[in-house]
């Protein structure tokens, strides 16, 4: 999708093309009814890659210029997510893990397993992104727009668009010489600096390049270390176009970019153990094994000091050229990326460490236990991640001006993970060769010396330093795509008709590589000091190659009717897919994954909208609204392996079942008088599994008793009897339960002024109010994150050329969970998946002054 404002009269073509580009294989060629239709101020967007108004586009469409973003103080995708109804971003230590979340649609991977697609697709200058530990960047990128799609891509832009997608684009080089620079002062050594240069070479040539920097110390306060604060950050981004037109008919653009990020932790916190009040009981304890009620975020973390961080690299060449002639066009799109990223998590949630019983025996600890002192021991996980893809698009399409229009295409996507490597450290520096560590209760006082069990997490992981992480296994892997695509549409009068559809094959690899047994020894387990793949024989089981191919259409039919000039109708029924894969964290084996655990199948849902989107009074109300069904079947869930004999509960994605829901959105904006306008927004939507949905991977926690006699611990879902090929279970039913982490309810208001002050200044003010709803983090619905209401507020004098802003995100310092994981922890029995908060941001203030030349 491409996005111009062009309220000042009627715009060349050069100027809305240099607007910015961000769909994949978004047109490069905007023809002069596209460009007519602008001049009354209207957005300019290629979501179905054509040039169409967003008022007369049959998408639900959340478009933000580069002026839209400044005026609203959106500096990440955090602040994206809390300024966009019906869209939550989420992610977990230091920035990484990101997710993307629309009408409740949320992604199965909660693992770092990048094989595993997500639901909603982000694309930089046209090219999709891999790696989801690299994207949010847009603080230190020349970002000319960012526009979010909802509802199923997948017949037009294809992967990962199950439930929208979203496009980040940088500014495009300009037909004359211009510029911009922005600096940044804020709280917290909030410093930041960017900008951007466009340099015309020739009349045929133009070059842009453009770079930012910025530090932050952070925001969250840590009990371990009063000093420093934690969330902070270091990034920086280059970016360069250079855009060739050596005919009026062929254009070539070639662009790129480099970004770096160092973040340290996240502020986050764990749920105490004796804060979990339903499930069932456990017996080592005595505590109950779940937590029911709201996740509240503490102003104060308790986490390990001086830990490594998180860091972050990504490479991005992008070529696209277009040739247009007599009324068709050629389009080709050709991407290279590469991602790098190291993380680190504090495993433990706390400074000071779990407490453990120091076992002298050696390797008879691991069957006799006994403990002769107390030792508090700290524990990082970390995880390493790289990523090369490449991807080709073609596109032959005809222009806008005859009533029957067309596009046929092909594209083909390489993606090779040849490391994706999961570990641990555990600070074994005060322990001697022949010493283990046994568990002891973390609830009571222990004894000084006693019988424990054996820990079968820390001990393997024993390191001489926390930076020092260890590994037990790593994943290499690769997903080849391959596709055909088209679209036809024809207008009769004031109604057109049309329908897009898409081939796919997906073809996905996948080998993981271990030690032997890595449950009773320190030593064995292997370091990975970069993203370079482990040297042969570094990890000598290999699991079997697991490989499969998976066939898909996507079709999206579309109809609209222009009632009036400001006055559009549509409806729509789009098939989203997202392809299957596979479970390799933890190969098959009598300590890790089930066989038939190895493959889940794919998901698709059909999503059913019809809207209205107009200007009425004159054009002083701006009101779109729109209601949609989705049909979500085979929805693939973030479960653990069924395995009974695991050491190490193991993250899997597995087919849960059937989800249905029904919501709507409205979004409106008014004009009061010439210099005040207010508006809103308001996206309800409530997904629901159906009927025989389950889940089966919390039976210990919430199933008491086996087959027909099992009832539901307290606080947890109803039971139901399932077939599988071990025999009958009692699990867990998810009937009308929510997916994990979907928002019902989200609105925002927000009120505008635009004074002169004179016949070359003006001051601009606008407050924003943003409201998102309550959302569960688990799949039984037991635990929750509570609805935050977020206020942020700008007020700058500025004129054509110089701006000086005064700007305050969350005003009111609002204390609310932003996110959060279960998992289990090292010390604590497995029957406990302990919840780490992450805190949200909060009150951040800033002066920003910039200058365009």
């Amino acid at each position: 999708m491409k996005i111009a404002k062009t309220g000042l009269g009627a715009a060349s073509l050069s100027g809305i093309m240099m607007a910015g580009l961000a769909w994949p294989g978004a047109a490069a060629q905007i023809d002069m009814s596209a460009q007519q239709g602008s001049a009354s101020g209207e957005i300019v967007v290629t979501a179905r890659r054509r040039a169409e108004s967003v008022q007369t586009v049959p998408i639900a469409i959340t478009a933000l210029t580069a002026e839209d973003l400044a005026e609203r103080n959106i500096n990440s995708l955090s602040d994206l997510s809390n300024s966009t109804p019906g869209v939550a971003i989420t992610n977990i230590s230091g920035g990484t893990l990101t997710n993307i979340y629309i009408r409740g649609q949320a992604p199965a991977n909660t693992t770092n397993d990048l094989n595993v697609e997500a639901n909603v697709g982000v694309f930089i200058d046209d090219i999709y992104q891999t790696s989801r530990n690299t994207i949010d960047i847009i603080s230190v990128l020349d970002v000319g727009q960012i526009e979010i799609a909802k509802g199923p891509q997948s017949a037009l832009f294809g992967r990962s668009t199950f439930a929208g997608a979203m496009s980040i684009s940088t500014r495009r080089p300009a037909n004359k010489m211009e510029g911009n620079v922005q600096a940044t002062v804020g709280i917290d050594e909030d410093y930041r600096l960017r900008g951007s240069l466009s340099v015309p070479i020739s009349d045929k040539i133009a070059l842009r390049v453009g770079g930012g920097y910025m530090t932050y110390d952070g925001f969250g306060k840590n009990s371990a270390d009063p000093d420093d604060n934690l969330g902070g950050t270091k990034k920086y981004a280059f970016t360069g176009s250079l855009e060739f037109r050596p005919t009026e008919e062929l254009t070539a653009r070639l662009s790129g970019f480099v970004s770096h990020s160092e973040t340290e932790m996240s502020a986050v916190s764990g749920l105490p153990l004796g804060d979990f009040n339903c499930g069932s009981l456990n017996a080592a304890t005595g505590l109950r094994t779940m937590y029911c009620g709201e996740l509240k975020a503490r102003k104060t973390s308790s986490i390990t000091a001086d830990a490594p961080d998180t860091v972050a690299d990504a490479r991005q060449i992008a070529l696209n050229l277009n040739w247009a002639h007599d009324g068709v066009s050629v389009t080709s799109i050709t991407g290279y990326t590469e991602a790098e990223n190291r993380t680190y998590n504090d495993y433990d949630i706390t400074a000071e460490g779990t407490l453990f019983g120091v076992c002298t025996l050696g390797a008879s600890c691991l069957t006799n236990g006994a403990y002769s002192r107390l030792q508090r021991v700290n524990l990082l996980s970390s995880n390493r991640e790289r990523v090369r893809t490449f991807s080709q698009e073609i596109r032959l399409q005809s222009d806008n001006r005859s009533p029957f229009q067309w596009i046929v295409g092909g594209s083909y996507f390489n993606s090779r993970i040849p490391l994706a490597g999961l570990g641990i450290a555990t600070d074994g520096s005060n322990l001697a060769p022949n010493e283990r560590l046994v568990q002891v209760s973390q609830t009571t006082t222990p004894a000084a010396t006693g019988i424990g069990a054996y820990d079968f997490t820390a001990n393997p992981f024993l390191s001489s330093s926390l930076s020092n992480s260890l590994y037990s296994t790593y994943t290499t892997a690769s997903t080849q795509t391959m596709s055909i695509f088209g679209s036809l549409g024809y207008r009769f009068g004031d109604l057109r008709i049309g329908a897009e559809g898409r081939y796919n094959i997906d073809r996905k690899r996948a080998q993981s590589f271990s030690i032997a047994n890595p449950l009773s020894q320190p030593g064995l387990l292997k370091g990975i000091s970069d993203t370079s793949t482990p040297d042969a024989g570094q990890f000598p089981v290999a699991s079997a190659h697991f490989a499969r191919t998976f066939e898909s259409f996507a079709p999206r039919f579309t109809v609209d009717y222009q009632a009036m000039p400001d006055m559009f109708f549509y409806a729509t029924a789009a098939k989203g897919i997202r392809s299957g894969g596979f479970n390799t964290a933890n190969p098959v084996s009598p300590t890790g994954i089930l066989a038939d655990e190895v493959s889940y199948e794919e998901e698709t849902n059909w999503t059913y909208e019809a809207g209205v989107k107009s200007r009425l009074f004159n054009r002083a109300l701006l009101l779109n609204a729109s209601v949609f069904h989705v049909d979500w079947s085979n929805a693939q869930v973030s479960a653990y392996t069924l395995n009974p004999t695991t050491v190490n509960p193991t993250r899997i994605v597995r087919n849960a079942g059937n989800i249905k829901t029904t919501g709507f959105e409205v979004q409106s904006e008014l004009t009061l008088a010439d210099y005040f306008k207010v508006g809103g927004s308001v996206v309800y939507t409530d997904p629901k599994f159906q009927a025989g949905a389950y889940d089966a991977s919390i039976i210990t926690q919430c199933v008491i008793g086996t087959g027909a006699a099992a009832t539901a611990a307290p606080g947890c879902p109803d039971v139901i009897l399932i077939t599988t090929p071990s025999g009958t279970r009692a699990v867990t039913s998810l009937e009308g339960k929510r997916p994990q982490r979907a928002v019902k309810l989200s609105w925002n208001l927000h009120a505008s002024m635009d004074v002169p002050l004179s016949d070359d200044w003006k001051l601009f003010t606008r407050v924003d109010v943003n409201h998102s709803g309550d959302a569960p983090l688990n799949l039984p619905n037991t635990a929750y994150f509570g609805k935050r209401t977020l206020t942020n507020a700008r007020i700058a004098v500025e004129d054509s050329r110089f701006s000086i802003a005064l700007w305050a995100n969350n005003i009111f310092d609002k204390l609310y969970a932003a996110n959060s994981i279960a998992q289990p922890r090292a010390g604590v029995p497995f029957a406990f998946s302990v919840p780490e908060i992450y805190q949200g941001e909060g009150r951040r203030v800033g002066l920003t002054v910039g200058a365009k030349f």
